[in-house]
C-alpha cells in the first residue's frame, strides 16, 4: 500500500498541470523575494555607484564602487552611514600603511605578514569597527601587491569606495526609506490588549467570587505582561534607529515621539494593574483566614464594573494613538469621567465600612493614578495625533 501511495504521488507530481503549478509557485516566490525593498535597493545602489564612478573618474571598470555600495547598504540609514564611514576610513588607513611600508620593505612573504599584522593591530587599537578593521588589512595587502604594478590603483580604490558609500546611503535614505514605526505600533497594540485582558479576568473573578488561587494567577499574569512591555521598548529602539539620518522622516519622528509617550503611559498602567492584582490578592488571602470579614457582593460588583470601565478606557486610548480615531478622543473623556465618579462612590463605601479595607483603598488609588495618566496623556497627544479633533466638539 505504501508503494502504491508513493506511486500515485509520483505520478501526480509528474502530471503536466501539476508540474506547471509547482514551477509557477517557485517563480512567484522568486519574484516576491526579488521585489523586497532591501533586495531592490542593493541592486539599484550597485548599478548607480558603477555609473557614477565611471562618469566622475572615467575608469572603465570601477568595481570597488558597487562592492562598497553592496557592503555598506544596511537595513537602516544609520547603519549604512556607520558601515560606510568604517569602510572609507579602512581604505584610507590601508593605503597610508601600504605606502609607508613600501619605503621599508620589499614584497615578500615576510613583508606581507608584517603589514597585515600591523594593519589589524592598529585598526583594532583605534576601534575602527567590524567593517573598518578587515578593510584596513585588505586594502593594505592589495595596495602593497597590486598597487606596485598600477600606480593609480590606491587612489582609484579610495575614490570608488567613497562613491559606493555615498550612493548606498543616498539610495537607502531616498528609496523606500526604512521605517520600523509600524512594528512599534503593533507592539503597543499587543501590550494594551494584554493589560485590558488582565483587567477583564480580574473583573470576571470579582463577580464570580475571587479566591486566593484566582488572585495569585492574576498577579502572575500581570507580571508576565512585562515581556510585552520589553517588546514595546525594543520595537521603539529599532524604530529610532530606522529613522536616524533619514532626512525625509520628520513626520515619522513626530509619530515615534507619540508612540514613546503612549508606551510610557501603558508602562504606568501595567504597574498600576500589578498593584491592583497584588492588593486583591491580599484581600482574598485575608478572607480565607477570617471568613467573617469577606468582601461584600455590592462592593465586589462595583470594583468589577470600575475595572471594566478602565479596560474600555485603555482600549479607547489605543484607538486614539494607533487608529487616530477623532471620536475616540471625546469618548475617552466621558469614560474617564464616569470611572472617576464610580471610584469616588466606592471610596466613600470603603471609608464608611466597619472593616479597615486598606487594600481596597490601594486598588482605588491605583485606578485614580491610571485615570490621571490616561487623561493627561490623551490631552497632550490628541492635537498631535488627530489635528482635526481640535475642531470637533464632544459627541
Amino acid at each position: 500500500m505504501a508503494g502504491f501511495g508513493a506511486g500515485i504521488e509520483n505520478s501526480l507530481a509528474h502530471h503536466p498541470s501539476t508540474m506547471m503549478r509547482i514551477q509557477w509557485q517557485k517563480v512567484r516566490s522568486l519574484i516576491e523575494q526579488g521585489t523586497n525593498s532591501q533586495v531592490f535597493k542593493t541592486g539599484l545602489a550597485a548599478g548607480a555607484s558603477w555609473f557614477a564612478a565611471q562618469r566622475l573618474f572615467g575608469t572603465s571598470r570601477p568595481y570597488f564602487a558597487p562592492l562598497a555600495a553592496i557592503l555598506s547598504l544596511q537595513v537602516t540609514v544609520a547603519e549604512s552611514v556607520s558601515r560606510g564611514v568604517q569602510r572609507v576610513a579602512g581604505v584610507a588607513g590601508g593605503i597610508v600603511l601600504a605606502v609607508a611600508a613600501g619605503y621599508f620593505f620589499r614584497l615578500s612573504a615576510w613583508s606581507v605578514g608584517i603589514v597585515v599584522y600591523l594593519a589589524v593591530f592598529l585598526a583594532t587599537r583605534l576601534r575602527m569597527g567590524t567593517q573598518g578593521i578587515p578593510q584596513v588589512a585588505v586594502t593594505a595587502l592589495l595596495v602593497m601587491t597590486v598597487g606596485r604594478m598600477a600606480p593609480q590603483y590606491a587612489w582609484i580604490r579610495a575614490l570608488d569606495t567613497a562613491v559606493g558609500v555615498v550612493v548606498a546611503v543616498a539610495v537607502n535614505a531616498l528609496v523606500w526609506p526604512p521605517d520600523a514605526t509600524p512594528s512599534a505600533e503593533n507592539a503597543i497594540t499587543v501590550l494594551d490588549q494584554e493589560v485590558c485582558d488582565v483587567l477583564g479576568e480580574i473583573r470576571a473573578d470579582l463577580i464570580a467570587g475571587l479566591s486566593p488561587d484566582h488572585a495569585s494567577r492574576h498577579l502572575r499574569r500581570a507580571r508576565g505582561v512585562d515581556r510585552s512591555l520589553e517588546e514595546v521598548k525594543r520595537a521603539i529602539r529599532q524604530a529610532e534607529k530606522s529613522l536616524k539620518w533619514n532626512v525625509m522622516a520628520s513626520k515619522r519622528r513626530l509619530r515615534l515621539k507619540t508612540l514613546r509617550q503612549a508606551a510610557t503611559v501603558l508602562e504606568h498602567a501595567l504597574s498600576q494593574v500589578r498593584g491592583i492584582a497584588r492588593s486583591l490578592f491580599v484581600t482574598a488571602e485575608r478572607n480565607v483566614s477570617d471568613p467573617y470579614v469577606s468582601l461584600p457582593q455590592a462592593m465586589a460588583t462595583g470594583m468589577a464594573e470600575l475595572l471594566a470601565m478602565m479596560a474600555r478606557a485603555l482600549g479607547t486610548y489605543s484607538r486614539i494613538i494607533i487608529d487616530r480615531d477623532p471620536h475616540a478622543a471625546w469618548q475617552l473623556e466621558r469614560q474617564l469621567k464616569q470611572a472617576s465618579q464610580m471610584r469616588r462612590l466606592l471610596a466613600e463605601n470603603v471609608e464608611g465600612s466597619a472593616v479597615d479595607w486598606i487594600d481596597l483603598a490601594a486598588v482605588l488609588a491605583d485606578v485614580e493614578k491610571m485615570t490621571q495618566d490616561l487623561l493627561v496623556s490623551s490631552r497632550l497627544l490628541i492635537p498631535l495625533v488627530i489635528p482635526a479633533a481640535r475642531d470637533l466638539g464632544p459627541g
